[in-house]
């Protein structure tokens, strides 16, 4: 049902959504800012060799470990933040990796600066526990 109030009975002059834009612009612009301090923080790891890097993935993918890579891939001057998951696969120079989101990612091994085990947490050790 759609209630049409004729212009000349308005209380005063509705704009529309265009008041609500300017709100919304700042506080998206205050949450990307956010953001983007956040991911340029991370630590920049050392360059490891390819034979490095291929040992410690051939590792997670043997123990079922989970693994943080850090890609040799800059954005907004600084390296994409960390990919952090469990590597499911391999085929010619790429890997597979499940994320913690529960998606997949198709990674060049090349493309790969820094890939390390990521040490599993006890859950019974945490003191947030009941």
């Amino acid at each position: 049902m759609e209630q049409i109030v004729p212009r000349e009975k308005w209380l005063y002059n509705d704009r529309g959504m265009l008041k609500w834009m300017g709100w919304l612009l700042s506080d998206h612009s205050a949450f990307m800012e956010k953001s983007r301090t956040q991911e340029t923080d991370k630590e920049i790891k050392p360059q490891m060799d390819q034979q490095q890097i291929s040992r410690n993935l051939a590792s997670a993918w043997e123990d079922g470990a989970m693994i943080s890579i850090q890609m040799n891939t800059i954005e907004v001057n600084s390296f994409i933040p960390e990919i952090k998951g469990q590597v499911i696969g391999f085929n010619a120079g790429q890997i597979y990796v499940l994320l913690e989101e529960g998606t997949t990612r198709r990674l060049q091994v090349e493309d790969i600066r820094y890939a390390t085990t990521v040490p599993s947490q006890k859950w019974w050790l945490d003191d947030n526990t009941l």
